[in-house]
């Protein structure tokens, strides 16, 4: 089971190489499993999916058949410090494909939490990397779980 919580956008903080990332949101699912934008304050509720999801993304290169190839990491870090999650290569082989001008439009990071962790103050970080060329960019934004 993956570990998260729930998070407060207002502070954020976004890096970047060669890519870039226009703006970032965060939702959470619904009861068909959809994704619902999360206005601030941003506030989950323990056991909620949460999802951290980078807008307009690029631009990546292509490779010699004319597609691209991107992937993301991501970290979950707990009010102590402490790092709850962290997954590498998550898209692996299904983030080789062809985007539109380049671009990523919504790439995202999603985690399921356990109702056990502690109410707080939480931080979310999304990388997202270029498999061809070097660009790389990183979100990361604070939360809070009730």
């Amino acid at each position: 089971m993956l570990i998260l919580a729930v998070f407060m956008s207002c502070t954020s903080t976004s890096t970047s190489k060669l890519i870039s990332i226009e703006d970032h949101t965060f939702a959470r699912s619904d009861q068909s499993g959809q994704m619902v934008i999360v206005d601030d304050p941003v506030v989950f509720k323990r056991g909620e999916d949460v999802h951290l999801i980078l807008l307009n993304v690029g631009p990546f290169k292509k490779d010699e058949a004319g597609l691209n190839w991107f992937d993301l990491d991501m970290e979950v870090t707990g009010p102590d410090g402490a790092v709850l999650l962290s997954e590498t290569s998550m898209l692996g082989d299904a983030g080789h494909m062809a985007l539109e001008k380049n671009y990523a439009k919504s790439p995202y990071g999603s985690c399921t939490h356990t109702n056990d962790l502690q109410p707080g103050n939480y931080k979310f970080s999304l990388t997202i990397y270029d498999k061809i060329g070097n660009g790389k960019a990183n979100q990361t934004a604070y939360f809070t779980l009730e």
